[in-house]
Formats: structure tokens, sequence, C-alpha cells
């Protein structure tokens, strides 16, 4: 193995045997009631075995207004914590750890008519979201921190913030979509006053060593890219400010990325690495290959977050180490297939599972 990849890396208050992180992706795998199935289980237990160092699960569900999938894990009330006891177990046999990534839809939810949103504004397909109110938005706050306490009970070696990918947090925190007028809105301060509302709640209710990790937006869709590179360098060092464990970045436009293309954010991540370089960074996006892997570390980064590779090949890590690239084509039907056959989540899996049926 290689020795950047296979060096353990201490955090604040947790140790990862080695920089491989399995970024979150929605598995499509739990049952209508919010619990993990045992396909679900049995996908931790391969990925590490696989030599996956620190499994962050898909996103987790914290209010029952804010689902984004009928398939989606909950944790928005205690029966659903003993599942995550019952995961931490399977990976913890392996020296890995379990990070559940908690995660409200916004107006992304599904499930009931009164969506709500930063601000007020016009959706797809012909439906509209109010603005949530202050109070409305303290609330989410507890049901964050709630299902951060919840998981602390279960085991679990920390949390991770879905602040990413137009959920709800990302949305405040992003201008594209943010234009309150008031303490949650204008600046980049206010812009992320949620977020860390979220983190600090975390710390008084766990206790500041219970570890919490954001996934968050590199990029935006504003025109100004130079100024959203500045609000990132000061969310970077607020997070450090803040005690957060690790920043995984990712970006809003990895679906629509080149097939062919690798590492969609790398550069992006060197200037904040240069930028806030005390801040312990993961990123995800395009990683195919060891030399991708080793490309992330050498830039300064702490880790390197594998997303759709996982999908295609769950012992995709060791496939790696032995020269061998990723199979996933980025062709992002593992978003798509899972509703058409169930269980089923990558083009290859369907492809092979067709052609024995031909036999």
């Amino acid at each position: 193995m290689s020795n950047k990849i296979e060096s353990p890396l201490q955090l604040a208050d947790i140790r990862l045997k080695n920089r491989v992180i399995r970024s979150a992706v929605h598995s499509f795998l739990a049952d209508q009631d919010g619990y993990m199935t045992e396909a679900e289980y049995a996908m931790y237990e391969t990925l590490a075995g696989s030599g996956i160092g620190t499994i962050i699960t898909g996103h987790c569900c914290v209010d029952p207004l804010g689902r984004a999938n009928p398939d989606q894990v909950n944790i928005y009330e205690d029966c659903y914590a003993g599942q995550f006891r019952r995961a931490a177990d399977i990976v913890h046999a392996q020296g890995a750890v379990l990070i559940p990534q908690i995660s409200h839809a916004g107006p992304r939810s599904i499930g009931h008519d009164d969506l709500a949103d930063v601000v007020a504004r016009p959706l797809k397909k012909g439906r509209n979201a109010r603005m949530l109110t202050v109070e409305e938005i303290h609330a989410i706050e507890r049901r964050f921190i709630q299902a951060a306490v919840r998981l602390q009970k279960a085991g679990v070696d920390g949390v991770q913030l879905h602040a990413a990918h137009s959920y709800l947090l990302s949305r405040f925190i992003d201008p594209t979509f943010n234009q309150r007028t008031d303490e949650y809105g204008g600046d980049v301060a206010g812009r992320f006053r949620m977020t860390e509302r979220i983190i600090r709640g975390i710390h008084e209710a766990c206790g500041p060593s219970f570890p919490v990790l954001i996934k968050i937006n590199i990029d935006t869709k504003q025109e100004d890219h130079a100024a959203y590179r500045e609000d990132m360098i000061w969310i970077l060092s607020r997070c450090r400010e803040l005690g957060v464990s690790l920043v995984e970045l990712s970006g809003v436009d990895f679906i629509n990325q080149p097939k062919t293309a690798t590492l969609y954010y790398l550069d992006e991540a060197k200037l904040l690495r240069q930028a806030v370089p005390q801040m312990p960074l993961s990123l995800v996006g395009g990683v195919r290959s060891l030399a991708d892997m080793e490309a992330v570390l050498d830039a300064g980064l702490d880790a390197v977050s594998l997303g759709r590779s996982l999908i295609a090949e769950p012992d995709f890590l060791p496939k790696a180490l032995a020269g061998k690239t990723s199979v996933c084509l980025s062709c992002n039907r593992c978003f798509v297939l899972p509703h058409m056959h169930s269980g089923i989540r990558c083009v290859w899996e369907w492809k092979a599972r067709r052609a024995k049926a031909a036999q």
C-alpha cells in the first residue's frame, strides 16, 4: 500500500487508520420505514473489509419534514438509533470508523406539500416554497443536535453535517439560494450561522471531543467565484476555530462533469489548502486511480474521499493499490437504476445480472 495512503490520520479527537474515506452516497437500500436492511449492513461490511478506513453513511434524515427519499435512513426519533449501533459494530470489527451523515432536504423533501426554503421561491413542476421562519430554523437546528446525541449514544465515531449538493444547510451557505436580510442571510457569517449553531449545539450536547465533520460545496453557480472563494476561506477558518474535525470538499456540478474528467476540484482545493493550512481537509470528485488518490495527498490535503468508484466496485481500494483504474463510467446511472431495479446500484451490476439471466 502506498505509504501516504496507508498512514494513519490523527484528527483532533479521532484516529483514522488510513487516509481513505468512503464519501456519503445514498445507497437506496433502506426500507420504506427508514431502517437499514441486511443489504445495507452487508455493504458496510464489504467496504470495511476492503480497507476503507473511514465510512461515512448516506445522508440520514433528522426531521420527518426533511426526508429526501422514500428509502432513506432516518434518525429523527430514538427508535432509529439501534440500527447505527449494529452498523458501527460491523465497521469497528474491521478497524474502521463509522460516521453517519445527517441532513435535512429543505424544499427537496418528500411526503408533504408544505415546502420551505431559505427564501420563498418557485420550484420545479409548478410547486412553490415559502420562506422558513426564524423559529422554524431554530427547530431544525435542534433536530440536528438531537440526532447527533442519539448517534453518539449508539456508539458511532462522529457525525458529518451535509452542507453540500443543494440540501438545506448548503442552501443557507450559498448566495445562489440565500437572499435573506435577517441574521441568517447577508454576509458569509450570516449565511453560515445555521451550520455554526448546529456545530456549537452538538459540542455542547455531546461534549467537545465528539467529532463533527462537514461536507461542503467548494464552488457555486454564482458568477462571482472569487467572492465565494473568500467565503470558503472564511468558513474553513471558522470551522477550525469551532473545532470541526474535518471538512470534506465536494462541488455543485459533479454530476455534469465530462465522463473522462478526474479530480474535478483539486485546483481549487489547493488554493484553499494554502489559505487555511491548519484545517484538516478531504476531497471527493473524480478519484479514479491510485495516482488520483496520491495527487490529492500530494497537494497537501489530509485525506481522499471516494464516492461513485465504490458504488461500481466496493473493493476498489485494493484494486487501485494494485495499479488498476476504476471501472466507473461516471454515467450517473447509479442515481436512476435503483428506482427501476431494486437493490441494483451500478450499471455494471445490472449488465452482469442481465447477462446471467440470459444464460
